[in-house]
């Protein structure tokens, strides 16, 4: 149970190093997770021997190089990031509006990329490794009509539907309706909803079993955003569908390769080293 625990508490480890504080002290993460400081330093220690942190000078910690590792691996993947990149450069090309990929990690919604409108007036939008409630956010809503009935209330429980601004949906019951609505239209809108005078649509991004694995969306500025609604209404969810064809062509090409396959050679029995 004690490595149970610990595993547990290596996400929050983590969460911790941002942009904004990116070197953290044992002190500093004991109190911030509530540990003591005995169990933050071995946390810590356990994440530099992976190498996900690195010790600097005065016992301070920030994130190691195995970190961007991790990242080349995943972006040289077949991953909904890759495919999604030029229909994020179509739409800014065409509207002049931002877009953003996010997807959903540990009940809030992840933005995993992001390219910037081009109008002089543009809406600015989330940075990539940002995080933000679901609830009040146009991808945010798509992402929770995937889950079924038992994980929607097991999210609804975890913690009230934080009041963003005065248009933000509070009311569990309503936005379970609301989520209801999306699932039928295929489509979310946030107006004004986590920002004032930031209106979004968002559409979902389905993998080859059909399961929603991301939700793209464009983030326009109110003034601009009643006129052209049902036209970026329309282009987002074709957006959408062409990510899905491209996520699901991706993995039709790229079979995963299993260990009882002999086209699979295992590195350690041929007695190979990495360079």
């Amino acid at each position: 149970m004690a490595s149970l625990q610990t595993v547990q508490k290596i996400g929050p480890v983590l969460d911790l190093f941002t942009a904004r504080q990116p070197e953290w002290g044992v002190s500093e993460v004991a109190s911030a997770i509530e540990v003591p400081r005995s169990s933050a330093h071995a946390l810590l220690s356990s994440l530099v021997d992976t190498g996900l942190l690195q010790c600097r000078t005065r016992g301070r910690y920030r994130l190691g190089w195995r970190v961007v590792e991790l990242g080349e691996t995943l972006r040289n993947t077949v991953d909904v990031r890759s495919c999604a990149a030029p229909v994020l450069e179509r739409l800014v090309d065409k509207f002049g509006e931002t877009t953003h990929l996010a997807v959903m990690d540990r009940w809030t919604v992840l933005y995993v990329d992001k390219i910037l409108g081009n109008h002089n007036i543009t809406v600015q939008g989330a940075r990539v490794g940002t995080r933000l409630d679901a609830h009040s956010t146009a991808v945010g809503k798509v992402l929770l009509t995937q889950l079924d009935n038992t994980e929607l209330q097991r999210y609804l429980a975890m913690r009230p539907l934080r009041r963003l601004t005065p248009t933000t949906t509070t009311n569990p019951q309503a936005l379970a309706e609301a989520l209801q609505r999306i699932r039928v239209a295929g489509f979310a809108v946030d107006c004004g909803e986590t920002v004032s005078e930031v209106n979004c649509v968002a559409a979902p991004v389905r993998d080859g079993l059909g399961s929603v694995v991301a939700a793209l969306s464009v983030s326009v500025p109110a003034t601009r955003f009643t006129r052209r609604r049902p036209q970026l209404e329309r282009a987002v969810v074709t957006a959408a569908h062409e990510i899905t064809q491209a996520v699901t062509q991706a993995h039709d090409h790229n079979p995963p390769a299993f260990r009882d396959d002999p086209s699979v050679i295992d590195l350690t029995t041929a007695g190979l080293q990495a360079s």
